[in-house]
Order: structure tokens, then C-alpha cells, then sequence
């Protein structure tokens, strides 16, 4: 398997991996249809994006408003894992 093959796997895997985690959130704590039906649509596009990426693509424009203290431990965590690579 080449590389490419290989990262576009993990990334696959990783991608079902957050997606049952988000499932499984969802059906916990009784998430309205819209909000998931928005989280999947913005999952979908950052999943594309990814697949296509090339590896000198500019990195994507900051989100807007206010982040939740989570997601922003998140958003470092993967900034230092790619700066660490």
C-alpha cells in the first residue's frame, strides 16, 4: 500500500471513529434532528476537504465566533500534533 493509500485509510478510520463518537452523543442526550443534520453537513465538507487536500494547501480560514473551551482544547491538541510531524 503506498502512502497516500495509507493516510487516505487512517483518515477514513479516524473519520468513522468521530462519527460514532458523535452518534452515540447524540442519541444520549436526545439531539434535535437539526443540530445533527447540521453537525453531519459540516463533517461531510471538512471529510471532502481532507481527501482532496493537497500537502501544500493553505490551512483553512479560522471558524468564527466564540469556541467552546473543548473544542478549542481539541483545535491545539491537532495543531501541535501536525507541528510535532
Amino acid at each position: 500500500m503506498t502512502s497516500s493509500l495509507a493516510q487516505a485509510d487512517r483518515l477514513g478510520q479516524l473519520f468513522r471513529e468521530i462519527v460514532f463518537v458523535l452518534g452515540g452523543v447524540f442519541a444520549v442526550r436526545g439531539t434535535d434532528d437539526e443540530t445533527i443534520r447540521q453537525v453531519a453537513q459540516g463533517l461531510e465538507r471538512v471529510y471532502r476537504r481532507a481527501r482532496t487536500r493537497t500537502a501544500a494547501a493553505a490551512s483553512p480560514p479560522a471558524a468564527r465566533g466564540a469556541r467552546h473551551p473543548a473544542i478549542e482544547a481539541l483545535l491545539q491538541l491537532a495543531d501541535h500534533e501536525e507541528t510535532d510531524q
